[in-house]
């Protein structure tokens, strides 16, 4: 099962559609304490938003409740706009 990214308010991103992440699959990086979106980039293209929905494809956060071996567990995630996962939740 994949995690899906439910909404990403991260308007600033290439991957970021109407409210909508268009990309394939992100990844959760960031630091201890703090999950953020690797996969951010801000750019002068936008990827359009297709009928595939965004997921989770890897978590670096090793703290975070919903990591189990390298994948988010989490029935969905939402990014804030400052690109941080707001579903992120220290184990």
């Amino acid at each position: 099962m994949s995690t899906a990214v439910r909404s990403c308010a991260a308007t600033a991103c290439a991957f970021n559609n109407e409210s909508s992440c268009s990309a394939l699959a992100i990844t959760m990086a960031g630091s201890e304490g703090a999950a953020g979106c690797g996969t951010f980039v801000q750019l002068d293209a936008r990827r359009p938003v297709s009928a595939e929905t965004s997921t989770v494809g890897a978590c670096h956060r090793l703290e975070c409740a919903y990591n189990t071996d390298l994948a988010c567990t989490a029935q969905g995630i939402e990014v804030t706009d400052v690109a941080t996962c707001a579903t992120y939740t220290v184990a």
